[in-house]
């Protein structure tokens, strides 16, 4: 599904309920849809989001504070904030610099004058308030307080899945030698919206804050938090004869994981302490190759399916060193863990500065210890 879909999905919705509202036995005039009034560039990212004013108390994170503390906070801890500075982007940026990845990185113009300029604070705040909320000088939201000194445009689909697809759903594009987007192609890059669309929680009222919901509206926990990795796969192992059988199960995500970076994937490894060489591993993740458009086709992708199970089967013989009575005792170690980049140990020169994976499971037990399996 294209970035337009998406956000024609979201827009078919908002109408749907206000259908239902005017009574079931009334027919409703079809009302075209029309541009978000948040919606101020083409699908892909193209270019930076034009915020319609230079005013410091529009555009600084820190000016916002000063009346919404506990939001401001709560943002300032998200990988929202962190677009611009986390060490995963700078060490890919700082060896390609390209311009597109601005364009949701730093998004807004005031940022990329400012970046222009040799950098600044507004660009260090990443995807900040202003990246969603202001337009043409004005606030953008989906109601507006009472009590609100700010001019603002409401608009309904103001953070439904539709506006999150402006910088989580996009095809690869062609860039030009100045790293500047020519064209976006038919391949998907990112489809994380298309993919929520297509799972279990696609009508809920919430959209993808359904999951990615906090206190205040604006932590945005994903792939970086740990609770939230926790929840949302589950492992089971058990042994049947000399064979271990294995299972992964997305429980709770509302769309593939993994998704949104192209490099991100799971590694499911089992092995004994003893014969490190002779780990057994299983990849979730896609891989692509050339397409005439000049995008990325995929070629494999083996992620999980939202309620999807994979099952592995491991002979416990692939695993031993070849004494028995030894292989018997030595327990098993099973680890899942979430890469974010395409090289999970980095060489020295590369290595980010933040991990470049993250943990879900870790098991270490006696093969006479792990569950026997039931038909």
């Amino acid at each position: 599904m294209s970035v337009g879909a998406a956000r024609a999905i979201a827009l078919v919705a908002v109408g749907a309920l206000v259908a239902c509202g005017a009574g079931r036995d009334r027919e409703v005039e079809a009302v075209a849809p029309v541009t978000p009034a948040w919606q101020v560039r083409a699908s892909g990212g193209m270019t930076a989001i034009a915020v319609g004013t230079d005013d410091p108390a529009l555009l600084d994170a820190g000016r916002c504070r000063e009346c919404h503390e506990a939001i401001a906070d709560e943002w300032a801890g998200s990988r929202h904030a962190l677009a611009w500075t986390n060490g995963l982007f700078q060490r890919e940026y700082s060896e390609a610099p390209k311009p597109w990845c601005v364009n949701c990185h730093a998004p807004i113009e005031p940022q990329q004058a400012q970046l222009a300029a040799g950098g600044g604070a507004l660009v260090d705040q990443g995807v900040n308030c202003a990246t969603c909320h202001v337009r043409s000088g004005a606030l953008v939201a989906a109601r507006r307080a009472p009590t609100s000194p700010h001019a603002t445009t409401v608009d309904p689909t103001f953070g439904s899945p539709a506006f999150c697809a402006d910088c989580h759903e996009f095809t690869f594009p062609v860039l030009g030698r100045d790293g500047v987007p020519v064209r976006m192609t038919g391949h998907p890059m990112q489809a994380t919206v298309s993919s929520f669309a297509a799972g279990p929680y696609a009508r809920e009222a919430d959209g993808c804050m359904t999951c990615h919901g906090s206190r205040h509206g604006h932590a945005f926990a994903g792939g970086h938090d740990a609770d939230m990795l926790g929840a949302a796969l589950e492992v089971t192992w058990c042994t049947a004869g000399e064979q271990l059988q294995l299972a992964v199960t997305n429980i709770n995500a509302g769309h593939v994981v993994p998704t949104g970076d192209i490099h991100r994937h799971l590694l499911l490894r089992v092995w004994r302490s003893s014969t490190p060489a002779g780990v057994w591993e299983a990849f979730f993740g896609r891989r692509f190759e050339q397409a005439d458009d000049g995008g990325k086709r995929t070629v494999w992708d083996s992620g999980l399916e939202p309620r999807e199970t994979k099952r592995f089967t491991v002979a416990l013989a692939a695993l031993a060193d070849g004494d028995a009575d030894a292989d018997a005792a030595e327990p098993l170690n099973l680890e899942l863990v979430y890469v974010y980049v395409a090289d999970e140990f980095p060489r020295r020169d590369r290595v980010p500065t933040e991990p470049t994976a993250a943990t879900m499971v870790r098991w270490r037990e006696a093969p006479a210890a792990i569950p026997r399996c039931t038909p």
